[in-house]
């Protein structure tokens, strides 16, 4: 119930409406939030947490099986002893890199376009749902993957989709990104979005923000004022440890992580949707 008190904003149980607490603002504008999940032991003790508080659906019977068997159980405590938080450990570590080598191998068929080295975000099963299931398995190292990199999801991926985010995981050899060096990329003048498009670069290790002293983990069409252009119109932003000389705006920081590049189409055109419009590929500077 929202209160209409002089006194008070609050929203407050109904038994509390005799003497309604004050509300309490938090701006959370100049604060970091860890987000990222941890790829240790501390992550089974995130699937407890949720576990104790979110339903369990029929797919998840298999998995709340073997949860149990690690003494992960809705309404029990969860106290794993030393032996077994090293074994946990092992495992997060070993997934991670397990799911990290998936990325790296994606077969060619899962290239956006096949004479370019970009991969969606969203790579949907064969029904153009995130479910990955099927009538005789459920596809669990694709789920995974998926999972790692992108935590939501629309339920259904429809051919006009309202964006598109497209991975650059290799250079325009195939070569995959490596941290340390430096790589660019020609974004044409006419980009096909009916609202805009941006390129956010991410830690491949954490699929998070790479955090640096400029604060600046993307560059987008809105920011055009601000960057140096080419003749033609279009504009070269580079990715990597250093800025080249004189291209301090077009630059986007890595600080030595190994980059994921993603660029994002916000209303994508119909010329984008049915691949008529081709993005160039990222080059290495050095």
């Amino acid at each position: 119930m929202r209160s209409t008190t002089p006194r008070s904003s609050a929203w407050y149980y109904l038994s509390e409406a005799a003497n309604p607490p004050e509300q309490k603002f938090v701006d959370p504008v100049n604060d970091r939030y860890a987000t990222i999940p941890f790829f240790d032991e501390r992550h089974f003790q995130d699937i407890y947490n949720i576990v104790t508080v979110e339903p369990v659906r029929p797919i998840d019977k298999h998995m709340m099986g073997m949860l149990a068997s690690l003494g992960i159980e809705k309404g029990k405590p969860f106290a794993p002893d030393a032996t077994s938080k090293k074994a946990m450990r092992q495992a997060a570590v070993d997934a991670w890199y397990y799911l990290q080598g998936y990325l790296d191998k994606l077969p060619q068929e899962k290239l956006y376009w096949p004479d370019r080295h970009y991969v969606s975000l969203m790579m949907a099963d064969t029904n153009k749902t995130f479910t990955y299931e099927y009538a005789d398995k459920i596809d669990i190292d694709l789920r995974a993957a998926q999972y790692l990199w992108c935590t939501y999801v629309p339920k259904v991926l429809s051919d006009d989709p309202a964006v598109q985010y497209m991975v650059a995981l290799g250079d325009a050899n195939g070569k995959l990104l490596e941290a340390g060096k430096t790589y660019k990329v020609d974004v044409p003048k006419e980009m096909p979005v009916k609202q805009f498009w941006a390129l956010t670069v991410y830690d491949h290790a954490t699929f998070g923000f790479i955090y640096t002293d400029s604060k600046r983990t993307t560059l987008s069409s809105y920011d055009l004022e601000k960057l140096k252009k080419n003749t033609d119109g279009s504009v070269t932003l580079y990715v990597g440890p250093k800025a080249p000389e004189g291209m301090e705006s077009n630059w986007i920081p890595t600080a030595g992580k190994r980059p994921m590049p993603t660029i994002r189409f916000y209303g994508p055109s119909e010329e984008f949707n049915k691949k008529a419009f081709k993005m160039p590929d990222f080059t290495v500077v050095n």
